[in-house]
C-alpha cells in the first residue's frame, strides 16, 4: 500500500470537502488529479467509489464497485469500504453480496451498529421479519424513539414508505428535535407523493438545522414534484407558482423541457384577464431560468436569442397593460437592474 503524500492527502481534503458540499464533479475533479500522482492510495479509491454512488445507474454501478473493491484490496480492513460497497450491492438488490461485506464489517468493527439497520433491510426484503427485528435490536432496545427511528429506516430502504411513516412518527413524537426524523419521513411522503406533508417536514428540519443546505435543496426538489403535478392537471397557474416556489429557494435547479414554457403559458394566462403585473412576475423568473439553461448547457446562440425574444415580445405585451406610472416604475427598475 503506497503512503500518501503532502500533496494527495491535500487533493483528498479538497475532495471531501467539495463532496459534502455537493459539489459532485469538482471532488471527481482532485479524486482524478490524485489518482494521478499515487495510483495506489486506498483513500482515493475510496472517495472516488462514494463520488460514483450519488449517481447510481446501471453505467456507474460496476465503477463504484470497482473502486470499493480497489481499495479493500489495497487495504484489507478497510471496513468502510466493505459498508459503502454492501450499499450498492443491496441499492441493486444483490443481497447474497450486500449480506457478506456487511457481515465483514461486523467482522473488522463490531462496535459499528448502523451495520445492522442494513442486514436488518436485507430480511425484511427477503421476507424474514424475525430475523431483521433480531438485527435491529443489536442497533438500540426497543420502545425508544431511536428504535422507532431505526426501523423507519429500514422500512423506508425497503420502500415501504407507509410504514416507515408511522415509524417516523412514533419517533418524533417521542423526540420533536430529530431533525433527520423529519428529513427522512420528508422523503417517505414525497415517495408516495404527499408533497405537501414532505415540505412541512422539510421546513421543520430547516427550522432545527438551518446550516443544513440538503433540507432547502430536497425542498426546492419537492415543489418541482409539485409543480409537474399541477401541470400535468392542466393547472398552469397553480404549477407556474409552485416552479416559482422551487427556484426562489434554489435557481440552479433545472425545470424539465417538457415543462420549460410554464411561466410564459401562465403569463399569457395572466395577460388575457388582463393581470399584468402578475404576468410580468412570472416572465422575470422564465428569463432567469433561460439565461442560465443558456449558460449552464452551453446551448446554441440562436436558440438562445429565440427563446429570449419570445419572454421579451411577452414582457412588452404585458408591460402595454401596466397604468402609465407603473410602466415608468418598471422602466426605472430595469435600467438599475442592467
Amino acid at each position: 500500500m503506497e503512503m500518501a503524500t503532502l500533496d494527495v492527502i491535500q487533493l483528498l481534503e479538497k475532495a471531501k470537502l467539495a463532496y459534502n458540499s455537493e459539489n459532485y464533479e469538482m471532488a471527481q475533479v482532485y479524486l482524478d488529479e490524485a489518482l494521478m500522482q499515487s495510483p495506489d492510495v486506498p483513500e482515493v479509491h475510496f472517495w472516488r467509489g462514494k463520488v460514483a454512488t450519488t449517481d447510481l445507474n446501471d453505467e456507474v454501478i460496476e465503477t463504484a464497485i470497482g473502486d470499493f473493491t480497489q481499495a479493500i484490496e489495497l487495504k484489507p480492513q478497510y471496513w468502510e469500504a466493505y459498508f459503502e460497497r454492501g450499499k450498492v450491492y443491496l441499492y441493486f438488490e444483490r443481497f447474497e453480496e450486500a449480506e457478506e461485506d456487511f457481515k465483514k464489517v461486523i467482522q473488522i468493527n463490531p462496535s459499528f451498529k448502523d451495520v445492522y439497520s442494513y442486514l436488518a433491510q436485507i430480511e425484511i426484503q427477503r421476507g424474514n421479519d424475525k430475523k431483521a427485528m433480531e438485527y435491529l435490536s443489536k442497533v438500540t432496545t426497543g420502545g425508544d424513539y431511536k428504535y422507532y427511528y431505526n426501523l423507519g429506516k429500514i422500512f423506508l430502504n425497503a420502500k415501504s414508505y407507509k410504514v416507515a411513516i408511522e415509524n417516523f412518527t412514533k419517533a418524533l413524537e417521542d423526540n420533536k428535535y430529530l431533525v433527520d426524523g423529519y428529513y427522512l419521513r420528508a422523503k417517505a411522503y414525497e415517495a408516495v407523493g404527499e408533497y405537501k406533508k414532505a415540505i412541512e417536514d422539510l421546513k421543520k428540519a430547516a427550522t432545527l438545522m438551518p446550516e443544513e443546505k440538503k433540507f432547502f435543496t430536497d425542498m426546492a426538489k419537492v415543489y418541482f414534484k409539485k409543480a409537474m403535478k399541477a401541470a400535468d392537471e392542466g393547472e398552469i397557474r397553480k404549477s407556474a407558482d409552485l416552479f416559482i416556489e422551487g427556484l426562489k429557494i434554489n435557481y440552479n435547479l433545472k425545470i424539465e423541457p417538457k415543462y420549460e414554457k410554464i411561466l410564459e403559458e401562465a403569463a399569457k394566462d395572466a395577460i388575457s384577464k388582463k393581470e399584468y403585473q402578475e404576468a410580468i412576475f412570472y416572465l422575470e423568473f422564465a428569463e432567469r431560468v433561460v439565461e442560465n439553461r443558456c449558460v449552464d448547457e452551453n446551448l446554441p446562440f440562436e436558440e438562445c436569442y429565440k427563446r429570449k425574444q419570445e419572454i421579451n415580445n411577452l414582457m412588452k405585451e404585458a408591460e402595454k397593460g401596466l397604468p402609465l406610472k407603473e410602466r415608468i416604475l418598471k422602466k426605472l427598475n430595469d435600467i438599475y437592474a442592467k
